[in-house]
């Protein structure tokens, strides 16, 4: 009784340490693609986006796994709008309601390709320069968060 009861433990044990082994970052980074020869299309790294439209930017994220796919949620926060300014006075601030809708939620499956997966965005008409951020998590695990401007 007490071997099965070992073997269970060692079993379940075994299941969660190859569950967890199952998964791996192994790096990432952040920038711009271009259109290259042909259909080929290269990524340069770079904290700076053009302010173009159309301009492609995004990451790469290199992992080792055996999963066929891979759960991936990007959260990525926008300027402010261009013209906001914050509260002049103590009682406007209290009363100050911040933009809530600065950031957007992508979730998606994403197969792993030679080892990586890959998210792309683009600059769109109207679009407002600044500083942002954009937080990718994979399969739960915050992967990456990039720092970058548009400019």
């Amino acid at each position: 009784m007490i071997y099965r009861v070992l073997a269970a433990i060692f079993l379940l044990t075994g299941a969660t340490l190859a569950i967890a082994a199952d998964f791996e970052i192994v790096g990432a980074e952040f920038g711009i693609f271009e259109e290259g020869k042909g259909n080929e299309i290269l990524f340069q790294p770079s904290n700076y986006v053009p302010l173009a439209v159309g301009q492609r930017y995004g990451w790469i994220i290199e992992v080792r796994t055996l999963k066929r796919t891979l759960a991936v949620r990007e959260e990525y926060v926008l300027p402010k709008a261009p013209g906001a300014r914050e509260p002049d006075s103590a009682v406007a601030k209290n009363l100050h309601i911040p933009d809530l809708r600065r950031s957007q939620v992508s979730q998606r499956q994403l197969v792993p390709m030679d080892g990586q997966i890959v998210g792309e965005w683009s600059i769109g008409p109207g679009e407002p320069p600044g500083k942002r951020r954009l937080q990718v998590t994979v399969e739960g695990q915050v992967a990456a968060t990039f720092d970058f401007e548009v400019k």
